[in-house]
């Protein structure tokens, strides 16, 4: 059973992603703050990770920097979760560039559908 990590400081959305993965079949963790996920990602090392980009004290985008620069998390998979763009911008735009390096993105609020599709592949492509 794939290990996903969830980064939202919104409660809310965080707990609702969780049990859309748990009820298909993920082993899911979340995390209201980027610091604390951090520390239980070196931990546990997920098979993979949704960070949002908007949180306190230490954003989404100084968080995959810092996941992205320990080589004992650099390979896992991040999934953008953001409510930063428009769902126009959104079409016209479904990754996220964080230090010279693309992450799939999707925009809050989303379509399950989606949400399950993008974890699929990024699991398949993590392997």
């Amino acid at each position: 059973m794939a290990r996903i990590l969830i980064l939202d400081d919104d409660q809310d959305m965080a707990q609702s992603t969780q049990r859309v993965l748990v009820r298909n079949g993920y082993e899911v963790v979340a995390f209201y703050e980027a610091r604390k996920g951090i520390e239980e990602a070196k931990r546990q090392k997920p098979d993979l990770i949704i960070m949002d980009m908007m949180m306190p004290q230490v954003s989404g985008a100084q968080a995959v920097k810092e996941i992205k620069n320990n080589p004992d998390l650099a390979q896992i998979p991040i999934i953008i979760l953001t409510g930063l763009l428009s769902p126009q911008e959104y079409l016209d735009m479904t990754r996220i560039a964080i230090d010279g390096k693309t992450y799939k993105t999707l925009c809050k609020p989303y379509k399950i559908k989606e949400l399950i599709k993008l974890v699929g592949e990024s699991l398949r492509w993590a392997r």
